[in-house]
């Protein structure tokens, strides 16, 4: 994530608390949402400013499946009227959104779909502009169709959620950086995750260029401040091998960013660190949506406060590939420093930086 994202981001939160969380609470009032749906998942939503007179609009609120874009596309040969037109017709290049009319007139818009854990955004507010320029109009926003054709086939094929589910019963938390090179590797062949590969296979997908994307979106949107050090730290002596490094620099941050984030919503910090994790349950879940899917924040929260990370330390087998905070907290472990348990802990963080920024998002403090 670089700067572009943050803009994003940002940009989505705004949306958010101008129309969407409004529109969850008016349908909330009106039944058409029952309170035992919350959070509501939210998986696109399209804002229409249909305009009234010269200094009025009026916002039109379509949420998951009332979204219908529809999209012109160039041919790359003759087509028939009522034929079949497949992605081999069309040139995916040439592809452009129709913006949505009223009254025989274009109308301003904001569209935001989901790619997983990410987002394609894009708007459009030219007809609500007084006396732009013909060729400023006749501008065109481009829509990306093979891309959302190609994830949303992805998508169903490989069965995200499932896998990230068994990853996290396997002990490796379960965290957005899997997709789509690790959940595809797992789709091609189920048994990987019980072989020695896996390692290989999530180190690439975790390698230097994804922390560095990670670390330009941190240090922009401050989103661990006064401990963004340390986690740089842990990751340069991850990539040295000095896993001992790693390991012992990143473990203790785990309660501290916690307890940073519920200081930051004013929530209680009191408590044994499993209190301060079901109390920064409560907060996530608190929300009226959830723009990530619902099914990896209960396995993330299932894993935080059922897994290996909270079993007593004599109970773990192998501390070299179960990650678990007792054990290296009070120095019970010896010997157990590799490559695996220390990538484990990177994702760990990964994961809460995700979860932290959905919050921020409904929050808009990106």
């Amino acid at each position: 994530m670089g700067g572009n994202n943050m803009l994003k981001f940002r940009t989505i939160g705004q949306l958010l608390n101008l129309y969407i969380l409004p529109e969850i609470e008016k349908r909330i009032d009106e039944g058409t949402i029952e309170e035992n749906e919350l959070p509501f998942n939210v998986f696109q939503f399209r804002i229409i400013l249909k305009k009234i007179s010269e200094d009025k609009v009026s916002p039109i609120v379509e949420i998951n499946e009332e979204v219908n874009v529809v999209v012109n596309v160039t041919a790359k040969r003759k087509t028939i009227p009522g034929e079949i037109v497949t992605l081999n017709d069309i040139d995916p290049d040439q592809s452009y959104i129709v913006p949505p009319v009223y009254d025989g007139k274009p109308a301003a818009y904001f569209l935001c779909q989901s790619s997983f854990f990410d987002y394609f955004l894009t708007f459009d507010c030219r007809p609500n502009f007084p006396d732009i320029t013909e060729d400023f109009q006749e501008m065109k926003n481009a829509y990306p169709i093979l891309d959302f054709i190609n994830n949303i086939k992805l998508y169903k094929d490989i069965k995200p959620i499932e896998k990230i589910e068994n990853l996290s019963k396997n002990n490796w938390p379960p965290a957005p950086g899997y997709y789509p090179h690790v959940l595809l590797e797992l789709h091609k062949d189920s048994c990987v995750i019980d072989n020695p590969e896996l390692l290989e296979i999530v180190s690439d997908a975790y390698g230097t260029s994804y922390w560095e994307r990670r670390f330009a979106f941190w240090e922009e949107t401050n989103f661990f401040p006064e401990r963004l050090l340390y986690i740089k730290k842990a990751v340069d002596a991850h990539f040295s091998k000095d896993y001992i490094a790693s390991i012992y620099v990143l473990v203790p941050q785990f309660e501290g960013i916690i307890v940073d984030y519920l200081s930051e919503c004013n929530q209680r910090t009191g408590g044994t660190f499993k209190d301060k994790i079901e109390t920064f349950k409560e907060l996530i879940f608190s929300r009226k949506i959830l723009m990530f899917p619902k099914q990896v924040f209960d396995t993330a929260f299932e894993y935080l406060n059922t897994g290996s990370f909270w079993e007593n330390s004599y109970k773990i087998k192998n501390p070299s590939t179960t990650i678990n905070r007792h054990g290296i907290a009070h120095g019970n472990f010896k010997g157990f420093e590799c490559e695996e348990i220390s990538l484990k802990y990177l994702i760990l963080l990964d994961l809460l930086s995700y979860i932290i920024l959905h919050d921020k998002m409904l929050r808009e403090k990106i």
